[in-house]
């Protein structure tokens, strides 16, 4: 057996992310048997987290799996860590493997200082199912012949030849969505309805300095009859009128969405969907199409209502592009909520104060705010001079940035200030979505100042 573990969370819940539901339907397909932990065992007692894992790992070991995959996002580092070792305890002779944005961008740090035994890089689909067929030797380099993987040999870390992208995503199986138990989701805030995920296709051409997309910068669209017949299977098989389009940019080929909707349209599935854009990338007979298909929101990422800050941080659109866009959008009648970001590269008082602005302008219904956290394999930690940035690390990829014009104390003033103004606004109805601060930078901070005073 094979388990694959992402989150994971206490119930109720809502939409999951489709890495695991695609892994497992592809190793399903090939004969084998495969359960997906994205929450935790029933724990009413306790929200202690190290507990839950525990609990969870004790569930995991009553089913004896040979290989264990688990899903790793940086700010979710820790947990998952400490996640394999309890499994290890509990399995020492299991294959451990992670996938994910974390393994992807910090392979060798990662094998180095966790029970991980192999890192997937980038699309895990062949590679997973390629190590499940293989016939596991306790010495000799029996992984080298897979493609996209790295590992432990001894006590080295191996690297195998780099694994392209899966170049045709309609030769995948649909996501095994009955593995994700989703008679416990509740509804989904966005849509007052359960609901699952859903792509139109792999891969962002947008090289945003704040963003690391493992499954690459090439696009791989789905063919947009295959789309609605997955939705059409969802809807039949579990009940679902709910989806959550996780693409980048819907409507990055315009033609494509544009066929995706008429599908939907042609086939009257009776189904309430919410996506996510920026830019001028929607037009008017665009979004009427949307609306008709049954699109009721658009999450939009804006970033920045700073010209030059959108320069700075490579993100491809205008101010100009993210007003004509919303604009859109709003004129049809489907709900829109942008999203900005301080702290990206070139953020300064003043732009802080445009990104308010026309935050407040824009004609966005709700407003989401959150304090940039640079992550590892984007081009701000890899390259932080080139844009201009001071990134601080912590112990666990934790990180803050600092700008040529803000220094961390005045990014978070700046932060909390832009926050408070979008709430007497109504617009920001919740709290910031991330505004992370560390005990160790008050540590850091109190250091720096004893040296100052000495001098």
């Amino acid at each position: 057996m094979i388990a694959l573990i992402a989150g994971p969370s206490k119930t109720p819940r809502f939409a999951q992310g489709l890495g695991l539901p695609y892994l497992s339907a592809v190793l399903e397909k090939a004969g084998f048997k495969v359960k997906i932990f994205d929450r935790y065992p029933s724990s009413p007692d306790t929200d202690d987290p190290e507990i839950l894992d525990q609990r969870l790992a004790d569930v995991i070991t009553q089913d004896s799996p040979s290989i264990v995959g688990i899903t790793i996002h940086t700010p979710a580092y820790v947990e998952r860590v400490r996640l394999a070792k309890y499994i290890r305890e509990r399995l020492p002779k299991a294959l451990l493997i992670a996938g994910g944005h974390h393994p992807s961008a910090e392979t060798v740090h990662l094998l180095q200082n966790s029970d991980f035994d192999v890192c997937v890089i980038g699309e895990g689909e062949r590679t997973l199912l390629e190590i499940a067929q293989s016939e596991r030797q306790e010495t000799g380099d029996w992984l080298m012949d897979i493609q996209g993987v790295v590992y432990k040999q001894g006590s080295k870390i191996a690297h195998s030849q780099q694994r392209q992208p899966i170049t045709d995503p309609d030769s995948l199986p649909f996501p095994a969505n009955h593995l994700l138990g989703l008679e416990d989701y509740a509804p989904h805030p966005n849509l007052g309805i359960k609901s699952v995920g859903i792509l139109t296709y792999r891969g962002c051409p947008i090289r945003c300095a704040f963003c690391y997309n493992p499954l690459g910068h090439r696009v791989r669209r789905h063919n947009p009859t295959k789309v609605a017949d997955e939705m059409t299977w969802v809807a039949k098989e579990f009940g679902m009128r709910g989806f959550n389009f996780y693409d980048n940019l819907f409507g990055l080929s315009r033609e494509h969405v544009l066929a995706v909707c008429e599908e939907i349209i042609k086939r009257k599935l009776d189904v309430v969907w919410e996506c996510w854009t920026a830019g001028d990338l929607i037009d008017i007979e665009l979004a009427e199409k949307m609306r008709e298909a049954g699109c009721v929101r658009v999450g939009f990422g804006a970033e920045s209502g700073d010209d030059e800050v959108l320069i700075k941080a490579q993100r491809g659109f205008t101010v100009a592009q993210h007003q004509a866009g919303i604009h859109t959008i709003k004129n049809v009648g489907m709900k829109i909520e942008a999203f900005f970001m301080i702290g990206l590269p070139g953020e300064s008082e003043e732009s802080v104060r445009r990104t308010v602005e026309f935050a407040k302008r824009c004609g966005s219904d709700d407003v989401c705010l959150s304090l940039h956290r640079p992550y590892p394999g984007t081009a701000v930690w890899n390259h932080p001079q080139a844009f201009g940035v001071r990134v601080t690390q912590g112990p666990n990829f934790e990180a803050y940035i600092e700008t040529e014009s803000l220094s961390r104390k005045a990014m978070l003033e700046c932060a909390q200030q832009a926050g408070d103004e979008l709430r007497r606004y109504g617009l920001m109805k919740d709290g910031f979505l991330r505004c992370d601060q560390y005990a160790w930078e008050y540590d850091l901070h109190n250091a720096e100042s004893r040296t100052d005073i000495r001098g």
